[in-house]
């Protein structure tokens, strides 16, 4: 079974305790794939007049000018990223304190910078937003990485069994030999699942227009015969699996099977039908990073297309992005 290849995982941090407990899954990742783990940390120094924060050890009265300020900012970030780092027994050399926005774009080039073949996130930082994932900076990474990410959340400790959402499309296939890949590694057994949405045609009062046993049953089988042509496409090897047909909303069905399943991680691509330009927005792989109640591993496609995109979106100042 051919391993993944994980060689440097990257984590994006902003010192809240999300972000802390991500690196700890990391490390743990580390473990299992004899990797390396590096941080990073995006902050904007830029304060509009007027807004530019005054240390408080200074007074007053004495007048602080931005440069300074900013200067403050950065080497306090610095030592705070240092010590961050050292508790992890992270090198400082894998450490990378980073100042621009957007924060995305800046974690998207420090990955693509040091070949990252995974991005470990939480799905909310400092903001403790109930929508969570929604418009957060982690959705963009998801949706601009040019590796896999790792979407973290609280408690996900062991990895057992995989839930691999597919809609037959040529991206969950690509999802699929990751997810087999990642099994292998750790030791885990996969769940292939497939929705069958059918929708709800209901009469005008509300009530069932038809019975929809005979159409339920049709579609049902006609899922399972491509579920069956579909797995054949991927070598399993030794690692054990079982294929699943649901009908009803793909998102609906996917968290109450990762629920009923035991499910400890899913693994899905960043789009199946919806086409390339959408990436994630809109998608099924969106809304699934959003609500599912596990961590999720998202595959993007295209990723040699990210890449250059990332490339020609470069900056004047190249001198910017080196390491520091």
């Amino acid at each position: 079974m051919k391993k993944p290849r994980i060689r440097n995982i990257l984590v994006p941090i902003d010192f809240s305790e999300m972000s802390i407990q991500a690196i700890g899954a990391s490390t743990n990742l580390a473990e299992r794939f004899g990797t390396t783990v590096h941080l990073v940390h995006v902050y904007d120094s830029s304060y509009p007049a007027g807004f530019a924060p005054i240390p408080a050890a200074v007074p007053t009265a004495v007048p602080v000018l931005a440069p300074t300020i900013a200067a403050q900012v950065k080497a306090k970030r610095r030592e705070d990223l240092k010590e961050l780092a050292a508790r992890f027994g992270i090198s400082p050399k894998n450490s990378y304190l980073r100042d621009g926005a957007p924060v995305f774009d800046e974690i998207c080039w420090v990955a693509r910078e040091i070949a990252a073949d995974l991005i470990v996130t939480p799905t909310h930082g400092r903001t403790g937003l109930k929508r969570v994932f929604l418009g957060s900076t982690a959705e963009r990474v998801v949706q601009h990485s040019p590796c896999p990410v790792f979407v973290y959340r609280k408690g996900a400790t062991k990895i057992d069994r995989i839930l691999v959402p597919v809609d037959f499309s040529p991206s969950s296939l690509e999802a699929l030999k990751e997810a087999i890949a990642f099994a292998d590694r750790v030791a885990a057994g996969i769940v292939v699942m497939h929705a069958v949405d059918l929708g709800l045609p209901l009469a005008s009062e509300g009530y069932w227009m038809y019975d929809l046993t005979t159409l339920i049953d049709a579609a049902k089988e006609g899922a399972q015969e491509q579920m069956r042509s579909f797995v054949r496409q991927a070598k399993f090897g030794g690692v054990r699996f079982e294929t699943i047909i649901q009908v009803g909303p793909p998102v609906s069905e996917i968290c109450l099977l990762t629920e009923t399943k035991n499910i400890d991680l899913i693994i899905t691509a960043t789009h199946g039908r919806t086409g390339f330009e959408r990436l994630l927005m809109g998608s099924v792989a969106e809304q699934i990073v959003r609500y599912a109640p596990r961590s999720v591993l998202v595959v993007p496609s295209h990723p040699v297309e990210r890449s250059k995109r990332i490339a020609r979106a470069a900056k004047p100042s190249s001198s910017s992005r080196k390491r520091r």
